[in-house]
């Protein structure tokens, strides 16, 4: 499946990134998520028999990402998810991560991402990644 395609499956609504881990020698960028699940049909409608507990949505081939504003520590919901483009044998997203801190100032960071491929991760199982 073609990541944008992928990721027209996934829903974040009222999720919440927990973590980002960012692997340099495996070029990879895992979100941490409390829940991720899928979208099967037109809408989520409450399917939940697969969702994926405290799970990671993994970027792959990644040679690119950044922060806007840069600084902040992402620990909040999970916002926007925007799908730029392809560019070779890339594609660029930008998803809203939420942060919050201890003098209650909020905002989104605006992370954008360039990689090859994408997948979803439950805990404790790395190899055997979910790709459709």
């Amino acid at each position: 499946m073609k990541p944008d395609e992928f990721l027209k499956t996934i829903y974040l609504g009222d999720r919440a990134c927990k973590g980002l881990v960012l692997d340099g020698w495996n070029e990879e960028v895992k979100i941490h998520i409390d829940a991720i699940s899928r979208v099967r049909g037109d809408v989520w409608n409450f399917h939940t028999a697969e969702d994926v507990d405290d799970g990671f949505l993994v970027f792959e081939g990644v040679d690119h990402i950044s922060f806007d504003p840069p600084g902040r520590m992402p620990n909040d919901e999970i916002g926007n998810i925007e799908f730029l483009g392809y560019e070779g044998d890339r594609f660029t997203i930008m998803i809203e991560l939420g942060a919050a801190d201890e003098t209650a100032t909020y905002g989104f960071i605006k992370t954008t991402i360039r990689a090859k491929a994408v997948a979803i991760e439950k805990p404790g199982e790395e190899g055997a990644r979910i790709r459709d």
